[in-house]
């Protein structure tokens, strides 16, 4: 069931971005409950007191909070949490772009071109609450989805998996560790992934995960930061630039 909050201070813009997500979901029998809201700090404060989202459409120009103020502080509290900017203003653009929005879309294309991102937007959660990564032994078998991890590192003969819980698993531990008996190499394999990266001979992280690289250092949401090889360094640019630019 998909969780998804709509928020614009203009009523009637409101209930028509409603109209339309509800035939773009029908269409693809996509389970899903719909929350509006009028005032961006209306919408924080329910997701502060613990209420989920997997995606968000959101105006920019609202009184108040602002949509791009309010979506900094949405991807702090749910950052796996898709989000779509709805504006009448492409200044905006430049700024949506830094903020990793999933789409941005002018209020005179709305009919035109939001369904298509609500489209994408589904499939691609469809396929993150999906996609996982299964450890298997004779006394062991667990199914880690690959959104929650991190990053994976060497540890002697073994593999380190560090994991966040899902955003909606309010008692869960904020960050967990999992050890297997493989090489990162067999792990990278076996991921098939496109998110995933070898940054360094010792680590894999996750991109959806990374918010910056600052200087050989790349930077996690936990804050964690790990060592880019310098070799690998102009290339995982490249690769993280791209991976940005499709989320957009």
């Amino acid at each position: 069931m998909l969780q998804i909050g709509i928020c614009d201070d203009e009523p009637l813009l409101l209930e028509e971005i409603k109209k339309i997500t509800e035939d773009c979901l029908q269409r693809q029998q996509a389970f899903s409950i719909l929350s509006t809201f009028t005032d961006g700090k209306a919408l924080l404060y329910e997701i502060q007191d613990g209420k989920h989202f997997d995606l968000l459409l959101l105006d920019i120009e609202m009184p108040g909070i602002s949509g791009m103020e309010l979506a900094e502080r949405i991807h702090g509290l749910l950052p796996d949490a898709l989000m779509i900017f709805v504006t009448a203003h492409y200044k905006y653009a430049v700024d949506a772009y830094a903020l990793h929005i999933f789409r941005y879309i002018p209020k005179n294309q709305l009919k035109g071109r939001l369904s298509h991102a609500l489209k994408d937007a589904v499939s691609l959660l469809e396929i993150q609450n999906t996609a996982s990564y299964i450890i298997s032994s004779q006394n062991r078998l667990e199914r880690i989805p690959l959104k929650e991890i991190l990053y994976i590192e060497k540890d002697g003969k073994n593999a380190l998996f560090h994991t966040v819980p899902a955003a909606n698993q309010a008692e869960a531990p904020a960050k967990s560790d999992r050890r297997i008996r493989k090489t990162l190499a067999e792990i990278f394999e076996e991921l098939d992934s496109e998110e995933f990266y070898f940054i360094e001979r010792g680590f894999i992280v996750n991109l959806r995960h990374v918010t910056g690289i600052s200087h050989t250092d790349c930077i996690l949401t936990d804050q964690t930061r790990l060592p880019v090889s310098q070799s690998r360094l102009p290339e995982f640019k490249k690769k993280l630039n791209t991976y940005w630019k499709d989320k957009i």
